[in-house]
């Protein structure tokens, strides 16, 4: 498929349905980060200026991360969170980010959405009017960037800002998973983007609780061969779990880095790897036990399993343990590369 394939399927069909599909209401993944915030922002741009459609962005779960949080308040981001009820009778619905069988979105089951735009491999039950989904590239905002750049359309600066932010924080600018494509998005509205701001948002102030699970992972870290992970129990957003992976991966000589965290019932798993090729993705779908529950690309993957509020601490831990057992097994390690704590590494 030719790169900008999408981008013209998506104008075309803006120009044609125009306010036949207005009021459209854009849904991102829950607990959205700078990709699907910027992609649901410059999809609304889009269909505002080229269909004349309404649109309203919003999300399930929180804004958690300190840096995606100043995101959407330094630029204003028009995004909100869902109230109850609220999307089973919207008219007109898009998924930006996310697809309507992946475990992490508040699309009403049995609901056909009328767009999809993802960067995610595709789900078999994934269905919509029109699916706009692109493997090829490393951030849903490059789909939507491309699209802005076929319809002709000038780009507010902090729409511009959004974008260069969210491509930057999926692809950890540019040296994770990103494609000449990516880079050509990135670049194109580098010299738009407030640097200011950008400064701001990549190096907020963070509360206290972050530095607690911060000292948490670090303190209860393990290491295996060229494995790095920890068990952060409850933490306050599942952002955390994330953002831990990533940190500890860049420990020296590691390879992977594994990371869960306890939140509303459910465990949290984050996947990181240093190849390319390591397929993080499939391995997290296989250690989750297949179906819905994780997914991700090949060097980077999350997922989560329904463990219960009530669950006792003894049914947590055998889960944990149970993750940490099996990802251990698929990297064969040998006898001397048993886990030791990090403090005694």
């Amino acid at each position: 498929m030719k790169p900008g394939f999408h981008a013209r399927r998506l104008v075309k069909l803006l120009k044609e349905k125009g306010k036949a599909l207005s009021p459209l209401t854009i849904l991102t993944h829950d607990h959205p980060d700078p990709d699907a915030l910027a992609s649901a922002w410059a999809l609304a741009h889009l269909a505002q200026s080229v269909g004349k459609i309404r649109t309203r962005i919003v999300y399930g779960g929180m804004i958690g991360r300190a840096e995606n949080r100043m995101m959407a308040e330094r630029l204003l981001v028009p995004a909100r969170p869902l109230r109850k009820g609220e999307l089973a009778g919207v008219p007109h619905l898009a998924l930006v980010d996310t697809q309507p069988p992946f475990k992490n979105n508040r699309c009403p089951p049995r609901r056909i959405p009328d767009l999809i735009i993802d960067h995610h491999p595709r789900h078999a039950d994934t269905h919509s009017s029109m699916a706009l989904i692109d493997e090829a590239v490393g951030a849903t905002t490059t789909i939507l960037v491309e699209a802005l750049h076929a319809a002709g359309l000038r780009v507010p600066g902090r729409l511009a800002t959004a974008i260069v932010y969210g491509i930057g924080s999926e692809t950890q600018n540019l040296g994770r998973e990103a494609t000449p494509r990516d880079m050509d998005a990135y670049q194109a509205f580098w010299l738009k983007a407030n640097m200011k701001t950008l400064w701001r948002i990549s190096y907020p102030q963070r509360s206290e609780d972050f530095f607690k699970t911060l000292t948490r992972g670090i303190r209860d870290a393990f290491v295996a061969g060229r494995v790095v992970g920890a068990h952060l129990g409850l933490v306050s957003t599942p952002d955390r779990v994330a953002q831990m992976a990533d940190f500890m991966l860049t420990l020296e000589k590691m390879q992977w880095s594994v990371v869960t965290g306890r939140y509303h019932g459910r465990l949290h798993v984050s996947l990181r790897a240093n190849d390319p090729g390591a397929g993080a993705g499939r391995l997290l779908k296989r250690l989750l036990g297949g179906g819905n529950r994780g997914g991700g690309h090949g060097m980077i993957a999350g997922g989560s399993l329904e463990i219960g509020l009530e669950a006792p601490e003894s049914v947590w831990r055998a889960a944990e343990e149970q993750i940490i057992v099996d990802f251990l097994a698929h990297q064969e390690l040998n006898a001397s590369d048993r886990r030791r704590p990090f403090r005694g590494a």
